[in-house]
């Protein structure tokens, strides 16, 4: 029986999962970042390699490659990544063949109900991706301000200790998040706290920790942790936007996905403004999240890569057969709030 393999790895995690041409699920793995910007290479590969091998040995298959990998990896971003990291997952020798993708276009497809559409990542980093309906592709460079980029988790929680600082010596609106950031970093004041960062005596990852706590001030109606949650919601329509409008889907019911940890977020502010600005412009966009974790958008990939007709039966097979932990319940509500919108 011929077997495909899915990866997706981002910043904070990896996820792999082997699957046989029915689509049903036959073993998944896990393993830490798998991105090679941010861990360094071998790091990243010794932990994608980690989830791969997991997921083979939970579906028994180790004596040899399965026929085909497709491994959406953060960090694809220029040629010389994808040339360095198809020659890293060919060594790996999991896979007879190799396909290297963005991570971006793992969510995509575990996102849409078709084959084209955008998505656009707001996790750690940010980034997004489109496919048009004649299978042209697209996905941004992802490199930081050096390539045009804000948002993101890490964006976010620079912010937050910009606004408190702001708020500390008055350039700033009074806001909640200093109560909120003070505590959750056990700083005694905002001087202690500047002096920590200076001296880089709190680890980046308590920062990323920060993002959830933007969302609580906002729903109790501080005003800058809400002006913060719609300027992110702005960015990601205008990136949305800018890929549809590359392709000429303006006209179509595009489906866009929301994938990533901030759109996690408590309270509909994020979502529902990322709605209104698209819909300016597309109203015919479908606004959705993610039905499954990205890893099952990179073994359809990797299916649809060997031919296989992903049609409902399949889809079937690789939801009565997937993991629960890798199932999500977003997708459904989402299209029902577009379809209430419409009927206004």
């Amino acid at each position: 029986m011929p077997y495909i393999l899915g990866v997706d790895a981002g910043s904070s995690k990896t996820h792999a999962l082997l699957l046989n041409r029915r689509g049903q699920v036959l073993g998944f793995g896990r393993g830490g970042p798998g991105n090679h910007q941010t861990s360094g290479r071998e790091a990243a590969f010794r932990e994608i390699e980690k989830a791969v091998r997991d997921a083979m040995q939970q579906a028994g298959v180790i004596a040899q490659p399965v026929d085909l990998g497709c491994f959406c990896l953060a960090g694809a971003d220029l040629p010389k990544d994808f040339a360095m990291l198809q020659a890293g997952m060919e060594g790996l020798h999991v896979a007879d063949k190799v396909i290297i993708k963005n991570d971006t276009f793992a969510a995509l497809r575990a996102g849409i109900s078709r084959s084209w559409g955008v998505a656009v990542i707001c996790g750690t980093g940010f980034n997004a991706a489109a496919r048009a309906p004649d299978g042209r592709e697209y996905v941004l460079p992802s490199l930081g301000f050096i390539s045009g980029d804000w948002g993101g988790g890490w964006a976010l929680s620079q912010e937050m200790i910009r606004l408190v600082m702001r708020a500390w010596d008055g350039r700033g609106e009074p806001t909640r998040l200093t109560h909120l950031v003070l505590d959750a970093l056990q700083q005694p004041s905002e001087e202690t706290l500047i002096e920590n960062l200076y001296f880089e005596k709190i680890n980046p990852r308590q920062l990323i920790k920060l993002v959830p706590l933007i969302f609580q001030a906002a729903l109790t109606g501080d005003k800058p942790a809400s002006d913060l949650i719609q300027r992110m919601g702005v960015e990601v329509a205008v990136t949305a936007k800018a890929l549809i409008h590359r392709f000429d889907m303006q006209d179509l019911d595009v489906e866009v996905v929301l994938a990533g940890g901030v759109f996690k977020g408590e309270g509909p502010m994020l979502i529902d403004t990322v709605r209104k600005e698209i819909h300016k412009e597309v109203p015919q966009a479908q606004i959705r999240r993610l039905n499954y974790e990205p890893v099952v958008g990179a073994a359809v990939l990797g299916m649809e890569a060997e031919a296989v007709v992903v049609d409902k039966q399949v889809w079937q097979q690789i939801y009565d057969s997937l993991p629960n932990f890798l199932k999500r319940n977003y997708t459904n509500l989402m299209i029902e709030e577009d379809k209430e919108e419409a009927t206004e």
